[in-house]
């Protein structure tokens, strides 16, 4: 007898539809969980309304960041057992160990992203009820600690995303910073370097309402950038050595704030580009190349940035209050969040159970 379970399934733009599917049976290097949360990615909103680039093939179950519990392990799965709880993330190590793999960088890998990712590929994702891992041995899976709740442990593709950042750039104990944009990147981004022990820390934002929660993430200046007749001589009041900020982290992924960052960094400082930005951005290098300020990119995280992640909340190092503003149902997700202005939500989550 085929057991069956619930998963909602993007057919095309603007068609997405709950339907019943075979809950999956495990092969060999493969595992099945049983979906506790999936967050609501924004790439998946894209390719709802439409953008649906040519890695995606539909009829495909969406959902890549997913946390859950083992409930069935394949032959040769020898590190996870029925009732872990895990983490499911993006490809790790390919199979063909290209160079990036070879260097321990499997968030830069040649082969695997996109096109191996569940829930963004050819492979179904965590919009369901249950979750076939189809390989285990290169796949970002992390055991979820006991003391942590799986409804924070599901913003790991978010947060990990900033500890990744963080860990990339010349941060150092003591130095002064700028986040642009606090949405939950940018929040996550505070966070880490508050614990890092950064001096002052100052957010640009544009949305006077997230003024209180830039400060319970540890904000120690809100700057709206659209009320400053000059946003470099703001930030070198605020530092107060006649200089910008050490570190720049650009976390809004739009190009107005690419822009005011170069404006916030101190000659020779670091500029760290976290967010995706993807349409032209006009540049004039004669106006910031004599003071020399280097620009560092940032893309996802690594198995690492994860494993760092779940023992800082383990330890409660970090936290991350206010940022599920909704967990919805399968319905919800379909027939209401998708659609609508998601405009005061920072990230929402779906609960195959409601």
């Amino acid at each position: 007898m085929v057991c069956l379970m619930r998963a909602l399934v993007l057919h095309g733009a603007r068609d997405i539809r709950i339907e019943e599917r075979p809950v999956p049976v495990p092969g060999p290097n493969q595992l099945v969980v049983k979906i506790n949360y999936s967050g609501v990615c924004g790439s998946d909103i894209e390719f709802y309304v439409g953008h649906i680039p040519p890695f995606l093939r539909t009829p495909v179950i969406l959902g890549h960041e997913n946390a859950g519990t083992v409930t069935a392990v394949g032959e040769g799965v020898a590190n996870f057992n029925v009732g872990d709880r895990l983490i499911c993330g993006p490809p790790d190590f390919c199979v063909e160990q290209c160079p990036s793999c070879k260097e321990g960088r499997t968030n830069i890998c040649l082969e695997a992203f996109p096109g191996r990712t569940a829930g963004f590929s050819y492979l179904d994702g965590g919009y369901a009820e249950y979750m076939l891992i189809n390989d285990v041995a290169h796949t970002t899976l992390v055991k979820v600690p006991d003391n942590v709740d799986l409804k924070d442990a599901v913003l790991f593709d978010v947060i990990c995303v900033a500890v990744h950042a963080v860990r990339l750039s010349r941060f150092r104990l003591g130095d002064n910073v700028v986040i642009s944009g606090a949405g939950s990147v940018g929040l996550s981004v505070i966070q880490f370097l508050k614990a890092a022990g950064a001096n002052k820390i100052i957010v640009l934002d544009v949305n006077e309402a997230n003024r209180d929660i830039i400060k319970q993430y540890g904000g120690d200046y809100f700057v709206n950038p659209s009320r400053c007749e000059s946003l470099s001589e703001e930030i070198k009041s605020i530092v107060g050595t006649g200089v910008g900020a050490d570190v720049v982290f650009e976390c809004a992924g739009v190009p107005v704030s690419h822009l005011n960052c170069i404006e916030c960094v101190k000659p020779g400082g670091q500029v760290v580009c976290v967010g995706s930005i993807n349409v032209p951005i006009e540049l004039v290098s004669g106006v910031f190349s004599t003071r020399e300020p280097d620009f560092q990119y940032s893309f996802a995280y690594t198995r690492k940035d994860v494993s760092i992640f779940m023992d800082m909340l383990a330890a409660e190092k970090v936290s991350f209050p206010g940022m599920v503003t909704g967990i919805f149902s399968m319905e919800d997700v379909a027939s209401k969040y998708m659609d609508t202005d998601r405009k005061g939500h920072i990230k929402g989550l779906l609960d195959p159970s409601l």
